[in-house]
């Protein structure tokens, strides 16, 4: 329903704007770059994500391309806010480019993935991260950074939490304390779980 409302205001806007006889106007090749086949471009795209009334997620993107008859996005220089249950901001992802699935509320995150608590400060960075909505729950396959509150970096093969980053289990998890160059082996369990 979304999306028909917005393709109505875009061709209606279209009819208005091109005077009868003048050729229509042509998207520039640039905008369309690596998404040649995009039917829509929105530019600016702001949408929030609720649950049970209550608000979840809020994207926003530069750019987002849109396939006919697709339900996927791409976008590009991108901007989660996450919320908790009560509707306060519990982290905030950015990343170059991702995809959101209009039907479902999942989404994919690509190139310079950071996730910060703006409550004490701590980021989590990788390159890939997922997120599903349905269960509220972020992860990654990719080698991926925690810089926790106290200066200490833990590096994990692999990691795995919620939005809020309640509880961040890395795979393989490595120490580098503040002040020490090299990572210290993680001596016990090959996951770790860090709550805070």
């Amino acid at each position: 329903m979304w999306r028909r409302s917005l393709l109505t205001v875009l061709l209606g806007c279209g009819l208005v704007g091109c005077p009868d006889g003048a050729d229509p106007p042509v998207v520039g090749v640039e905008i369309l770059q690596g998404h040649e086949e995009a039917s829509q471009v929105l530019f600016g795209l702001e949408h929030y994500m609720a649950s049970e009334g209550i608000r979840r997620a809020k994207v926003v993107a530069d750019t987002g391309y849109i396939q006919e008859d697709e339900t996927l996005v791409e976008l590009s220089v991108m901007e989660v806010t996450f919320y908790d249950t009560r509707g306060e901001i519990s982290s905030i992802l950015t990343a170059r480019e991702g995809t959101y699935d209009w039907d479902t509320g999942d989404m994919t995150a690509r190139h310079d993935v950071v996730v910060v608590d703006p409550v004490d400060g701590e980021r989590l960075e990788t390159s890939v991260l997922y997120y599903e909505r349905l269960s509220d729950r972020i992860w990654s396959d990719q080698p991926t950074k925690m810089f926790r509150a106290d200066g200490t970096v833990v590096e994990g093969s692999t990691f795995e939490s919620n939005s809020a980053m309640d509880e961040v289990n890395l795979t393989s998890p490595r120490f580098v304390r503040p002040g020490e160059e090299q990572p210290e082996p993680n001596e016990g369990d090959p996951e770790e779980r860090i709550e805070r």
